[in-house]
């Protein structure tokens, strides 16, 4: 059964695993931004690495309370999250083909998690 407490925690999960894979791409550098100095880039891996901590635990225990099969289907919002993210923070350019290829990831998930 989904509480709204259950919920919360799968949406900090699913934030927390878009904001680790957003620090660390931006601490690798991007198209648009120079690799930052030393320090700075140690601080974004350390923030990434943190945030996809985060998300990896708190999978593990929602995990002991949801079928793997129906917590799955919450991945698919991941990459809409990725996307918004870096479009957001890296200043990095989604064509509409790549929304709609995210788009059809997500419902593709969730249709395979309800039937």
């Amino acid at each position: 059964m989904i509480t709204l407490s259950s919920l919360a925690l799968v949406a900090l999960s699913q934030l927390a695993l878009a904001a680790g894979e957003v620090c660390l791409k931006h601490a690798s550098g991007s198209d648009h931004q120079p690799i930052p100095p030393v320090p700075s880039r140690a601080a974004w891996y350390g923030f990434g690495i943190g945030s996809m901590s985060i998300w990896f635990f708190l999978w593990l225990h929602l995990m002991r309370f949801f079928a793997l099969n129906r917590l799955f289907a919450f991945e698919g919002v991941s990459p809409l999250l990725v996307a918004c993210a870096c479009t957001l923070f890296l200043s990095e350019k989604i064509t509409v083909r790549g929304w709609f290829a995210s788009f059809l990831i997500a419902f593709g998930i969730m249709l395979v998690a309800v039937f």
